[in-house]
């Protein structure tokens, strides 16, 4: 990649069945991605006022102290160095926008205990799973060429799907993904718990590195259908 060119979009893993199956393409292709969203994101806001004192900073820490400070939180210690606190607290819009941080986490759960207090307690307490070694959907989105109509899942082991979804990281997400919408526009919004005003949903990844969705829903209590 040179220097100085916008990463496009990655569009392989749509197109190309091979570069689905690769063991490492995904996780290349999610690390090229996040750094790009980073170095976007990256910059450092400081008041007029404290300019000259942001630029002593950043012209006397030296690599050695920034490596310090690092090797100090990774082992969830308190950086000591008062330069660096003070870097720190102008760098912005990093963390809160990276997938998977602290900080993503933290505005994550700020938003939760903003809703309730907009909206109220939710009612529903809701957990999606979707299990996709056993839909032959998921098998079609990992090429598979089935008639879903007239699927038998006796001609394919469990053993067998197990492994052909293993092999297509995509196609599993992507049947994730395809199936909670599906969930949240025909049955949490569709009216089976009556005129939804909120819900609010975390993905989480299991140990086999599938995702599932922890989800809240606040209906308006005397709307809730029994």
């Amino acid at each position: 990649m040179c220097l100085g060119m916008r990463p496009r979009p990655v569009s392989l893993l749509l197109t190309s069945r091979r570069f689905q199956r690769h063991p490492n393409f995904v996780l290349l292709t999610f690390d090229v991605s996040r750094r790009n969203h980073s170095i976007a994101q990256s910059t450092i806001q400081t008041k007029s006022k404290y300019w000259a004192d942001t630029e002593r900073i950043l012209a006397t820490l030296t690599p050695e102290e920034l490596r310090h400070a690092a090797s100090r939180a990774e082992a969830h210690q308190p950086i000591e160095n008062s330069a660096v606190r003070t870097l720190l607290r102008s760098v912005s819009r990093i963390g809160g926008h990276a997938l998977g941080s602290d900080s993503r986490k933290f505005n994550m759960f700020s938003q939760l205990k903003s809703s309730i207090v907009y909206h109220g307690f939710p009612v529903i307490y809701m957990t999606l799973n979707p299990g996709e070694k056993f839909s032959p959907l998921a098998l079609s989105y990992a090429g598979v060429p089935i008639d879903m109509s007239s699927f038998e899942p006796q001609l394919f082991e469990l053993s067998r799907r197990s492994k052909i979804l293993l092999q297509n990281p995509l196609a599993v997400v992507t049947y994730f993904h395809n199936t909670v919408r599906t969930i949240l526009a025909t049955i949490v919004k569709g009216g089976l718990f009556g005129e939804v005003k909120h819900h609010f949903g975390v993905i989480e990844y299991q140990g086999r590195g599938t995702p599932h969705i922890h989800m809240l829903v606040r209906p308006p209590v005397d709307g809730i259908a029994c």
